[in-house]
């Protein structure tokens, strides 16, 4: 057997080997916005007695076995959580027309008694795509990203500011599954702003990769088994939007480089691999003041 064949099994044979297992990587958390001391949902601003409320945006399309899984994974947490099934709204594959992104969240939303306190969370699962900058020429690489619903008529990241900018809401976080996903966060007019905290799944100009026989995307994997409870880095029983992305950048980053290193040894694929790197706005309190954490989820002892 000549040197090339040998090369060639051993590549074979270290991919099913990724593919058919899960590799744990450690989270090491990054340090971006870390709060100097233990928070709780009383460390904002609570306008009365009421106990704060979570309402859930769930999109989800393109990839109907992933997103299941994901969609599944994401609603396990929030019914632990006691989070009522109608505070929870899905729009999932075929019904998730533009139209129907575009507006029926935001019309849910609007007939809910959301008050100051409470936080909204969308979790987007989709594809994503890139297209020349449109008026206004805002993005610092010359592209507008998109979204690419069930009908295919793309959404760019400045229809979805104008569309999430009618809500007026304090604490909002985004969390978005798509390649270029980090486009989102980028231009002047996008959607990083003060109030929110959006995490994305890789940069602008990086795709996001699958755990293969999972059938599931790799960075929600990370991210959802964090907020099951690892996540909880100051361990006050709370975990955050920002302890939540800390939690699932790391094992992300180095999984996906690890098989980007891998599959571009395979000469039979004509396609270049990149690893992928989540990243973090965060906007919360406000752009000026971001130095405490959004708290979402609670961690039972």
């Amino acid at each position: 057997m000549n040197k090339k064949k040998r090369c060639m099994i051993l590549c074979v044979f270290c991919i099913v080997f990724i593919l058919l297992t899960n590799i744990p990587f450690s989270a090491v958390g990054a340090q971006n916005h870390i709060a100097s001391s233990p928070i709780s949902p009383n460390s904002y601003s609570v306008v009365s007695e009421r106990k704060p409320l979570m309402w859930i945006v769930i999109i989800a399309v393109g990839d109907p076995e992933r997103d299941d899984h994901g969609v599944n994974s994401l609603t396990e947490i929030l019914v632990a959580q006691g989070c009522p099934l109608d505070h929870i709204m899905y729009i999932l594959e075929e019904n998730a027309t533009k139209q129907a992104i575009l507006n029926q969240p935001f019309d849910w939303l609007q007939t809910k008694d959301i008050h100051d306190d409470d936080s909204v969370l969308f979790y987007v699962s989709m594809h994503g795509h890139r297209l020349e900058d449109q008026d206004p020429l805002d993005e610092p690489d010359g592209y507008d990203e998109c979204l690419i619903p069930y009908d295919k008529n793309y959404i760019s990241d400045d229809t979805l500011n104008q569309r999430f900018s009618s809500l007026h809401l304090d604490n909002l976080v985004i969390i978005f599954e798509t390649c270029y996903s980090g486009g989102m966060i980028d231009g002047t007019s996008d959607l990083a702003t003060t109030g929110r905290i959006i995490l994305t799944s890789c940069q602008a100009d990086e795709s996001s990769w699958p755990l293969y026989l999972r059938t599931q995307w790799l960075f929600p994997h990370y991210l959802f088994m964090g907020l099951k409870g690892p996540a909880d880095s100051n361990e006050d029983q709370w975990i955050s939007a920002e302890e939540a992305y800390r939690y699932a950048e790391i094992p992300t980053i180095k999984r996906s480089t690890l098989l980007a290193r891998i599959f571009s040894f395979i000469p039979f694929i004509p396609h270049e691999f990149f690893p992928q790197h989540p990243q973090l706005y965060d906007g919360w309190p406000s752009e000026e003041g971001n130095s405490q954490e959004l708290p979402l989820f609670y961690v039972p002892d």
